[in-house]
């Protein structure tokens, strides 16, 4: 089956906010049209597969819609999805179901840090990591990614020291990474695991992207990569986008984190399964939805390679992504001030953009782009900021 992924979807007349003023403005509070092109928020332009269409409809058919929690079914899902791609053997005991995979940041910090306690985090990053931490009472420490041959690279004398200290707890490992589109190595996770369980700092590993990878790269699940103590976040939202489906599915291997994990989790009323979530995973981590996704896979690829040759054209830093939906641009070279690319590019051209700022120092100069959207989207936007270039 071919699917095609330049078909326009009207997401105005939806709940979906990303195409909504209203929806926009509660995030970045500026003024647009009803024209605007939404490329900020983290979902994806295109129509779910239809094998979760499909499960989601005959489940809504079903009439009643009441408390619910995995079946065996929905493991065996799982099971085989993590087998299959990544060669990750998952147990049943490991899995705790909750909504979204920020919350369960929430909870992993909630439990195994207290106020004071210190959190490490790899900026330019998803910036909700660092609201989290500040919001919980912790004390942020910025494991800051360094820049060097056009591409991002972890700073692992840094983390050193930084993994010493006492009061660091908590490392949140974004794999891959949003916004700078690194997939690591597993050399890398593996040293990065060697540091953090030798000064015993907590992984908790956001691998809400590890389905979205390019050609010549492959993700490799933090727990095959390291023994040290981890969290392992995922979800089938950034993959099938199927976010308002409330769906996430996290793994931890240490029975005694995970009694204490499921008991914080408990003490926040976080427990608790969407009807619609439980079908949509059970579908999605099927042979069609594998098929599904490996021509996304290609469409997405090759949006990112027309931002790649665009920014070439115009001069910009670019390092074409490795996985991710969402590309990094740095606009620096065009000589556009913060300030600047927000009044012209996302007010002035409304190619409504997350500000580089957002994800933490690092992120002075640039723009990340979502590149989720069929290709006829994406030349509009690269030709409206063109106009400012």
């Amino acid at each position: 089956m071919t699917y095609n992924f330049d078909r326009l979807i009207d997401r105005k007349s939806t709940s979906d906010i990303k195409w909504r003023t209203q929806g926009l403005r509660a995030f970045l509070p500026v003024d647009v049209s009803e024209d605007f092109i939404p490329m900020w928020i983290a979902d994806m332009d295109f129509a779910c597969p239809p094998c979760i269409v499909d499960a989601v409809t005959a489940r809504a058919g079903q009439e009643i819609y009441g408390y619910c929690a995995p079946r065996d079914g929905y493991v065996e899902a799982l099971k085989w999805w993590y087998s299959s791609r990544f060669g990750l053997e998952l147990k049943k005991e490991w899995l705790s179901v909750l909504p979204t995979v920020v919350a369960a940041i929430n909870m992993g910090i909630r439990a195994f840090t207290q106020p004071g306690d210190q959190v490490i985090i790899q900026q330019p990053v998803y910036d909700p990591f660092a609201s989290l931490v500040a919001k919980t009472g912790r004390e942020l420490v910025n494991n800051a990614l360094l820049f060097r041959d056009g591409d991002y690279y972890m700073d692992f004398d840094l983390l050193e020291k930084q993994a010493a200290d006492p009061k660091a707890k908590v490392l949140i490992l974004c794999s891959p990474h949003n916004p700078v589109g690194r997939v690591w190595t597993k050399e890398e996770l593996a040293r990065l695991g060697e540091i953090c369980k030798r000064h015993q700092v907590l992984v908790i590993s956001d691998e809400i992207h590890s389905d979205i990878v390019f050609s010549g790269h492959s993700h490799t699940p933090f727990p095959l990569a390291s023994d040290a103590p981890c969290i392992l976040c995922t979800a089938p939202g950034k993959t099938f986008n199927v976010a308002g489906l409330r769906a996430s599915n996290i793994f931890i291997f240490d029975p005694e984190l995970k009694k204490q994990y499921d008991t914080t989790c408990a003490a926040h009323s976080m427990p608790g399964s969407s009807t619609f979530g439980l079908a949509a995973v059970e579908a999605a981590y099927s042979p069609a939805g594998a098929e599904w996704l490996a021509q996304l896979l290609a469409y997405l690829e090759e949006n990112a390679r027309l931002v790649d040759r665009w920014a070439k054209e115009h001069h910009l830093g670019f390092a074409m992504p490795q996985g991710c939906f969402l590309c990094w641009l740095d606009l620096s070279p065009a000589g556009l001030t913060d300030q600047e690319i927000q009044t012209k590019i996302i007010v002035g051209q409304e190619v409504v953009c997350v500000p580089g700022p957002w994800f933490g120092p690092g992120g002075e100069g640039h723009l990340r782009l979502n590149i989720g959207c069929p290709r006829s989207i994406l030349e509009e936007a690269l030709r409206r900021i063109a106009l400012v270039l």
